[in-house]
């Protein structure tokens, strides 16, 4: 508004301007003096009328102004004047009447994250079409396929793939493991690389829980074999190790990635501890409890696998787990025990 104010005084000066003798005079002084004045007041009034522009208005910046200042200048008082009222108009426009979105309470979706329909390429499901009786070209394509299918799944399969009588399904299944493998080994050579270097202890807790983690990638998703899945599992135990001497507070995932290393090298007894420590430090039970349940099977304890999966109601858990929980707790929709076979390989 005060640039308004300030655009209406330069009008009622350029008025008073043509208003004095001083533009009816023959002398070029006068003359001088009438349009200096004159153009000062069109500057004064082409500026305030850019700040009032809308943003998308305004470019380019030289030629928008150089335009009000020509309209207002070849059209002394008129064309000022119907330039601010233009603007004054504008600015002063019935707000209410323009049409206004009004906001709406909506009920909350509800959404089912952890379905029970079982998935159409299921691990069986694509392994029976990747046998040798099946045609090439639907084997290349279930094949591809895997590149969707988590890797903990997909690599035992592309392993078995390697040993295939075709080439090209050899080559795409060496391809796919072989860059998956250097994925993770290009990321352990630089955290390792940055160990040399000097760093703070929150960084190099960092890189040591880190390094854990890829190691613990590659045999989790079946990269490593053999005598390298024991090699990289005792890196993995060692890089954790040096990162719970530096931690400040006990951290539970990191407890729980030792126990998982723990139950991988056999050690069930050490692992369990663990396992009853992550989640006594907060991890969640949804992540815990499957491998409780899995070290009470492995030791016959068929009560204390039913205790765990009991406890596993209301979790957020895979399709694979809730599965195995339903099953185990009597909440699957198979009420003829021979109906169970309709679930997915798992």
């Amino acid at each position: 508004m005060k640039l308004l104010y300030l655009a209406w005084s330069a009008v009622v000066a350029d008025f008073w301007v043509f208003l004095t003798p001083q533009p009816y005079s023959t002398s070029a002084s006068a003359m001088i003096a009438t349009v200096a004045m004159h153009g000062a007041a069109c500057a004064v009034l082409a500026t305030v009328s850019w700040f009032l522009l809308p943003q998308r208005y305004r470019y380019p910046r030289p030629l928008v102004w150089l335009l009000m200042f020509n309209f207002s200048f070849v059209a002394p008082f008129v064309g000022p004047v119907v330039m601010l009222l233009i603007c004054h108009t504008t600015l002063h426009q019935d707000i209410e009447r323009l049409p206004q979105a009004t906001p709406l309470e909506l009920e909350p979706l509800e959404y089912n994250v952890q379905s029970k329909v079982a998935p159409r390429s299921s691990q069986g499901a694509i392994r029976s079409r990747l046998t040798s009786n099946v045609p090439a070209n639907i084997r290349m394509q279930s094949l591809l396929t895997l590149q969707a299918v988590p890797k903990r799944v997909a690599n035992p399969l592309l392993e078995d793939l390697l040993a295939d009588d075709s080439d090209d399904v050899r080559l795409v299944a060496f391809g796919m493991l072989d860059a998956e493998e250097k994925k993770l080994s290009v990321h352990i050579q630089r955290e390792r690389r940055n160990l040399e270097h000097e760093m703070s202890v929150d960084q190099r807790y960092t890189c040591l829980r880190y390094l854990a983690e890829l190691h613990w990638e590659l045999t989790y998703t079946a990269l490593a074999q053999g005598e390298m899945r024991k090699y990289m599992l005792g890196e993995a135990r060692r890089y954790i190790n040096e990162a719970i001497t530096l931690q400040k507070i006990r951290d539970p995932s990191l407890t729980f990635l030792r126990a998982r290393v723990l139950l991988a090298q056999g050690d069930l007894v050490e692992s369990e501890v663990l396992l009853y420590a992550s989640l006594a430090l907060g991890q969640s039970a949804g992540s815990v409890r499957p491998y409780l349940a899995e070290m009470a099977f492995r030791r016959h304890d068929m009560a204390a696998v039913h205790l765990h999966m009991n406890q596993l109601d209301n979790q957020a858990l895979s399709a694979r787990v809730q599965r195995a929980a339903d099953l185990w707790t009597g909440r699957d929709s198979f009420p003829n025990p021979n109906d169970r076979n309709t679930l997915a390989h798992i």
